[in-house]
């Protein structure tokens, strides 16, 4: 099963259907804000990838990842960061909490394009199917 958490619905609609129309027997479950997602990770399901917007007031990305990297638990779930933020301290914090994969999306796009998913963003979905 696939987290994703972002508040922006429609970023979590246009990753939904790349991943079923590729892979439609995954399961997704959502959250749309921090609080929400924590709970969904500290629950007792087992989620083989969790993929966070970070760039919303209302999700912080970089505080989901350090959560699930300090619980025992689920601290080897790989976790995927969708951001706009291209500065060097940015991406230097989310590898210094071991993140699994840091992609980029357009600067203000509460969205990812298909392109920006099947070259960054698949490889990771393969691995859960």
């Amino acid at each position: 099963m696939i987290l994703i958490i972002s508040f922006y619905r429609s970023l979590q609609k246009d990753l939904e259907s790349f991943i079923k129309a590729d892979f439609p027997a995954i399961e997704i479950d959502k959250a749309y804000y921090d609080m929400e997602g924590i709970k969904k990770i500290e629950s007792d399901i087992t989620y083989q990838l969790i993929i966070s917007d970070w760039d919303s007031g209302y999700v912080n990305g970089l505080s989901i990842l350090k959560k699930v990297r300090k619980n025992p638990v689920i601290n080897g779930t790989p976790v995927v960061i969708l951001t706009e933020k291209q500065d060097k301290e940015s991406v230097l914090a989310c590898v210094k909490a071991a993140v699994t994969g840091y992609i980029m999306k357009p600067a203000l796009s509460q969205t990812i394009d298909e392109k920006t998913f099947y070259e960054k963003l698949r490889p990771f979905i393969e691995k859960v199917a």
